[in-house]
């Protein structure tokens, strides 16, 4: 889509330049080849907003059972694996503990008894004509009912002691791992599906991953396993990595876009999509950061490689050139030197003959040399651009968290 809106954008700039006279055949309009090729604030690649989550969250819950005595941690701190994060109240707990035995043991009593008449219920229904036997029939079946209904209520009562005589063995709640504290639930909330929150969440520390967010108008360009740079947004700094999951399943909220043809507004939903790294040194938690899909765009010249779209390229399979502004300020043709062919951008890397600092301009037939040079200001692209259907060239999504 971002070529397309720049081949329609000079289309447009050449078509407004045909109906100015003779002008149209003196003058020609130019453009930065740093902003072609996404060394400025325009690039030729999809971008998106990132930031810094932790690899994963451990949530630690508490008995609902029991009364925390004391909470010894608040959200934010940095706690280590065995660390206490809380204490149950040990009276309350010693408490429940003797109420349930006694209540097991009351249910032992009366399983006791109950079988003890059974029993008695038995030998006299022995003793008794057939037709008093139905009697008896009855009342050992309600009897045995007693007694199972009991046996099961004892085995969960019994599961219920266990429970309590655990958390008696260990009234200190420990952190399970090494990270930071990113929320407490005290009071029971609930999330906004009325599921119970966990009491601690504890995000691990020591390894990142990027989250991300990428909208129906841009999803084409992601997929699980595609390669990923991120970019510091403070410093020259890159990162590789892969996408490893995109959550299709749970949409986030609703962005308004304007489609390429007409006025009308569609919805576009957008996705969470995760980023594995290679290696995070230097990286910290919570950091904001652009990532875009890597092609090897740095692979062969460094960071500031010159990678030009092939539209602007003439005779590419002999002596390839381009039309670029001389020192004088007017259009000459200039050889370049071409590196290799990036199929999924449909670019080449210019290894000789432009730089960033240089101007071209998009072939057309009536091109000339020595046609005056006008430098073509790059906001009449971002709002033709954004007429077009895109609300900004870096296809950048807020993160929001």
């Amino acid at each position: 889509m971002r070529k397309i809106s720049v081949v329609l954008a000079i289309g447009l700039m050449t078509f407004a330049l045909s109906g100015c006279g003779n002008q149209s055949k003196e003058t020609v309009y130019v453009e930065s080849v740093r902003m072609i090729c996404g060394l400025g604030s325009i690039g030729i690649s999809d971008q998106f907003a990132g930031i810094v989550t932790p690899q994963s969250e451990t949530e630690i819950e508490k008995s609902s059972e029991e009364t925390v005595a004391e909470l010894k941690v608040k959200v934010g701190d940095v706690v280590k694996k065995d660390q206490v994060l809380f204490v149950y109240d040990t009276e309350q707990v010693q408490l429940n503990f003797d109420k349930a035995q006694l209540e097991a043991e009351q249910m032992k009593n009366t399983i006791a008894v109950k079988k003890n008449e059974k029993a008695v219920l038995e030998n006299e229904k022995a003793q008794v004509s057939a037709e008093q036997q139905l009697s008896y029939t009855l009342e050992i079946q309600e009897v045995d009912a007693v007694i199972l209904e009991t046996q099961y209520n004892l085995s969960m009562k019994e599961k219920e002691i266990q429970k309590m005589q655990e958390t008696l063995n260990s009234l200190e709640v420990k952190s399970p791992v090494d990270g930071i504290v990113q929320s407490i639930h005290e009071n029971n909330e609930t999330d906004e599906q009325g599921n119970a929150l966990p009491y601690i969440t504890v995000v691990e520390t020591g390894t990142y991953r990027i989250k991300g967010y990428v909208n129906e108008s841009n999803a084409a360009v992601i997929s699980e396993g595609t390669p990923v740079l991120v970019h510091s947004r403070v410093d020259e700094r890159t990162w590789n990595g892969s996408v490893t999951m995109i959550d299709w399943d749970n949409p986030m909220q609703q962005e308004n876009m304007y489609m390429s043809y007409g006025n009308d507004t569609v919805s576009s939903s957008r996705y969470a999509f995760y980023v594995e790294l290679e290696e995070d040194e230097g990286l910290m938690m919570g950091q904001h950061v652009y990532l875009e899909m890597n092609y090897g765009q740095t692979e062969e010249a460094g960071e500031d490689a010159l990678l030009l779209p092939s539209y602007y390229l003439n005779d590419i399979e002999g002596n390839p050139w381009v039309w670029a502004q001389d020192e004088e300020g007017n259009l000459e043709k200039r050889k370049v030197v071409l590196g290799e062919y990036e199929e999924e951008t449909d670019c080449y890397f210019i290894t000789e003959g432009l730089e960033a600092d240089d101007f071209i301009a998009f072939p057309e037939e009536n091109r000339e040399e020595g046609m005056k040079c006008i430098l073509f200001d790059e906001s009449a692209l971002e709002n033709t651009d954004e007429a077009l259907d895109e609300p900004s060239m870096s296809n950048e999504a807020e993160v929001v968290e």
